[in-house]
């Protein structure tokens, strides 16, 4: 229209009254911009708050994603007070606790008054990682206390308290990793038997229970080893391992073993990773195929699917490469590990071949 002044584009004002550039980000709705602040660490989500006005609450009220792997913070004090700060100020859900640098001995009461706060409730994601020392202690019970809705359970280096308490169930359970934990038979195949929708599976140097049956139709990966120097008289280690219908099992690692189990796996219609076999392992049977200390007694069909073979030998041997070339006809990677003795020092050379 002749003679009419344009009309000057109103500016998007920040929370704080102040002219910026149009923030879309913060027209979202507080539940998506809470889901964005809960994928961020610990401490950039908590930045969040100084935006605005309107972020402010967001962190408060979004899922918590805590791991006290603070860099800045040395003392074993001071990232106690930190983390019951954070948790101090949280009032919304928590989505994940990842505990990494604490010790369990002196801190075991903490940590139990920590598992027991109402927000945890719905927790889905719990990463235990204790320092490995020379006597281990005992996980608060309470630690077991979300069963409901725990996803990942990743534990380390302490014990789990079987003494008085029911092996519990985990019915969302899709990652499950134990390493240098003891537990006793009864306990660790209750809970298993608890968790049918496991889908990877890491048992690494355990204690406490010799044998260990599986029945996981869900299961796609299995990485099971002991420990890679000699046992400990004093220690009950895993001997017999069964695995009973994986038809989904995709991935099976022995991996870096010199005192292994005997493995017994059946109904794994899909397996097409598989190592490393050694001469730690008494036997490993999969389906009708038996391997006996790196030898192939028995091979059937169920191996035909493997793609992906790795093999640890004690030396070098190249006859004994092609014997395995030879036992799986559609492989299309071989890896082999073979330690190298030079002086004091012990190295290990992996070769990776094409087929």
């Amino acid at each position: 229209m002749d003679g009419a002044v344009p009309r000057k584009r109103e500016a998007n004002h920040g929370g704080d009254g102040e002219a910026s550039a149009p923030d879309l980000i913060s027209r979202l709705p507080d539940c998506i911009l809470g889901t964005i602040v809960s994928l961020l660490r610990t401490e950039d989500g908590a930045r969040t708050a100084v935006l605005s006005r309107h972020w402010r609450p967001v962190w408060r009220s979004a899922p918590l994603n805590l791991d006290d792997d603070l860099n800045i913070y040395c003392d074993d004090d001071l990232r106690v007070q930190v983390v019951s700060q954070i948790l101090d100020a949280h009032g919304g859900p928590t989505h994940r606790l990842a505990f990494r640098s604490l010790p369990l001995d002196s801190n075991a009461s903490i940590y139990d008054a920590w598992f027991r706060r109402p927000q945890h409730r719905a927790l889905q994601e719990l990463v235990l990682h204790f320092p490995l020392v020379s006597s281990y202690h005992e996980l608060p019970a309470s630690a077991l206390r979300f069963a409901s809705s725990l996803r990942v359970l990743d534990i380390r280096c302490c014990t789990l308290p079987a003494a008085g308490w029911g092996p519990p169930a985990f019915p969302c359970l899709t990652h499950l990793s134990l390493r240098e934990v003891g537990v006793s038979e009864d306990f660790l195949q209750g809970m298993i038997s608890g968790s049918p929708r496991i889908e990877v599976m890491v048992l690494g140097s355990n204690f406490g229970h010799r044998r260990l049956r599986l029945c996981l139709p869900r299961l796609r990966s299995l990485a099971v080893s002991v420990r890679w120097i000699r046992r400990r008289e004093e220690r009950i280690e895993l001997d017999d391992l069964v695995v009973e219908g994986a038809p989904c099992l995709e991935r099976l690692l022995l991996s870096h073993v010199t005192y292994g189990p005997s493995v017994r796996i059946t109904g794994a219609t899909k397996l097409n990773m598989l190592g490393y076999l050694g001469t730690g392992f008494p036997t490993i049977q999969v389906g009708e195929s038996i391997f006996k200390a790196m030898v192939p007694v028995k091979l059937a069909d169920n191996l035909f699917g493997v793609r992906i073979l790795a093999l640890a030998m004690p030396e070098p041997n190249l006859k004994l490469a092609i014997d395995y070339l030879r036992c799986f006809p559609f492989l299309e990677k071989l890896h082999i590990e073979v330690p190298i003795t030079t002086l004091s020092h012990v190295y290990c050379s992996i070769v990776t071949l094409r087929c």
